[in-house]
């Protein structure tokens, strides 16, 4: 299958086929759902959406009294983490569903970045400039503001951090240099959040042995990310494991060639197996 034949399984998702051709300004909460919809097949994107109209709302009828340069991210959390229950939940990272902005707003639970995305969708329409933070071993959002930039953690209802206090527990959670910490906490486009959420729900469906799953998960990374010797080899290796031998060994002879050293045993190996596999059907 070539890149063009993996495109036209996503051609209803206008917004992350926009990311595939490197355009970065995109509407982040629908591509989310365009995810999403690999796992809900009839998902109706109209109800999340409402949802985060109707947040943004609430939160736009009071941005006049604001004083304070933390009120707005403040006004924020209280709004969706207190009153509406949106709050991280450590089952959450073990299914799928946590991942989903359809099902975060449903139940309430998520992981870091499911629930930041749905926080910066509710503060675009509602006027505010929240912005996506890739920081090490957790999803952030952050707001500029007249006194530095402040860090909203969606994942704790209301926590909200100033710089110095941000770098300083990152440093911790993730056990990286000040340096590393620093440098995680600028912000990011949609891209690199679109292809951070798809590699968590990679990990989370390769550990759960879900390989159609998995497969659609990396044929997406795979658009983003074309020329990347990994992601041609880990759909190579898990089309082979999603029982699709035939495509997994055309794509394991092609990496195997460019393929580091260390790495030629395994992909060797792996070509057998394919082969084993095409000949025990035929």
């Amino acid at each position: 299958m070539n890149l063009q034949d993996i495109r036209q399984e996503f051609v209803e998702d206008t917004e992350f086929l926009k990311l595939c051709d490197r355009y970065e300004e995109i509407d982040l909460s629908v591509a989310a759902l365009e995810l999403a919809r690999d796992y809900f097949p009839d998902l109706d994107f109209d109800h999340s959406l409402v949802w985060i109209d109707e947040r943004a709302d609430e939160i736009r009828q009071q941005t006049y009294s604001f004083q304070k340069p933390f009120s707005q991210i403040e006004f924020l959390a209280e709004t969706i983490g207190t009153k509406h229950g949106l709050r991280g939940d450590n089952a959450a990272f073990q299914a799928a569903d946590g991942s989903f902005m359809n099902s975060v707003i449903k139940t309430g639970r998520g992981i870091p970045i499911s629930l930041s995305i749905l926080y910066m969708a509710v503060a675009k329409r509602a006027g505010i400039d929240l912005e996506g933070v890739a920081a090490p071993a957790h999803f952030l959002t952050r707001l500029e503001t007249i006194e530095g930039p402040v860090f909203l953690d969606a994942y704790t209802p209301g926590r909200y951090l100033q710089y110095d206090e941000c770098v300083d527990w990152v440093q911790t959670i993730a056990d990286v240099s000040r340096s590393e910490a620093k440098s995680g906490l600028k912000p990011v486009g949609h891209r690199t959040i679109v292809t951070r959420m798809l590699n968590n729900l990679k990990v989370l469906y390769i550990e759960q042995q879900k390989w159609e799953h998995a497969l659609r998960v990396q044929n997406r990374l795979l658009l983003l990310n074309p020329s990347q010797y990994a992601s041609r080899r880990d759909l190579a290796l898990i089309s082979l494991k999603a029982g699709y031998p035939g495509e997994a060994l055309a794509l394991l002879r092609k990496v195997v060639s460019v393929a580091p050293e260390l790495e030629q045993p395994m992909l060797r190996g792996q070509i057998t197996q394919a082969f084993n596999e095409i000949t025990r059907w035929n």
